[in-house]
């Protein structure tokens, strides 16, 4: 136990100070204005439905239910349930992305309304969100797979992978001479990091032999067992998230650069807090 707290608790330490000097990098190139907020609005948004759906509330309900499968009817029986869960889970996040590229203005009128007094900070959110949120497709799949290894006591890819999102935006950020504005390009190294994150955590299953891949789903009690855990879950994480949500409305009507002054001042309280409390808790 304390070998497997030290190993992610090790990964989450690089990851948490990578995500600062990330954060040191953002606030030198991006500052605290226009482009700023719209940034972290895009940047946001997959961010919280992320923080609802998958992460913790995901791995409360996923991983209990593998492992028993896969202790009580053997890797084939866990394998066919984690296909079907992959399927159900790309399906709908894919379903839910196509809904929120279509209808991008409205998400951001209603999580951000105060942009609409600002019709440039408002066009740029919208861009920008469209460019970061296939990063929930990705990370529900990271989720899934981190879970997978998480049941095989194999915790070293998925606390490695939030690295790579701060490495990519940190070079993303460096050539934003290249980019439109550094809002684009903070979001393309967002979108970046996700498929490397992406890539890392299957390729550790697919090392493993528990890569989960496309089955025709069935409403099984296994699967059936596993949305009925998910639920309350999902309600838990929901409540932190729409206190976020309130806090990123309030913070709209705000002047430029309020939105982003209040987000690095949270990163800074975040940091001792997800060194430990993270790693302790994922193991």
């Amino acid at each position: 136990m304390i070998e497997r707290i030290l190993t992610v608790g090790g990964f989450t330490l690089v990851s948490r100070l990578t995500g600062f000097f990330r954060d040191i990098l953002m606030a030198a190139v991006l500052g605290a204005g226009p482009i700023a907020d719209a940034f972290l609005v895009a940047f946001r948004l997959p961010n919280h439905f992320r923080a609802i759906f998958a992460e913790g509330a995901f791995n409360a309900a996923f991983v209990p239910a593998y492992a028993r499968i896969r202790e009580q009817g053997g890797a084939e029986a866990a394998r066919k349930f984690a296909d079907r869960i992959f399927t159900l889970l790309f399906a709908s996040q894919l379903m839910f992305l196509a809904l929120a590229l279509t209808f991008t203005p409205e998400v951001i009128r209603v999580l951000a309304p105060g942009f609409e007094k600002d019709p440039g900070r408002f066009t740029l959110a919208v861009e920008l969100t469209r460019i970061t949120f296939p990063y929930l497709l990705l990370m529900t799949l990271v989720t899934l797979y981190g879970g997978i290894l998480n049941a095989l006591n194999r915790f070293a890819a998925a606390a490695a992978a939030p690295i790579l999102l701060n490495l990519t935006m940190m070079i993303t950020l460096a050539l934003a001479a290249f980019f439109p504005t550094a809002g684009h390009a903070a979001a393309w190294g967002v979108l970046i990091a996700g498929c490397l994150e992406l890539a890392l955590v299957a390729g550790d299953t697919a090392w493993s032999d528990v890569i989960a891949k496309f089955r025709r789903p069935r409403w099984d009690a296994d699967v059936k067992r596993f949305f009925v855990a998910l639920g309350p879950a999902v309600i838990g994480s929901a409540g932190v998230q729409l206190a976020l949500f309130a806090d990123t409305i309030i913070a709209s009507f705000l002047p430029a650069g309020a939105l982003s002054a209040l987000y690095y001042a949270d990163r800074l309280n975040q940091l001792p807090i997800g060194v430990i409390g993270i790693a302790v808790g994922t193991v």
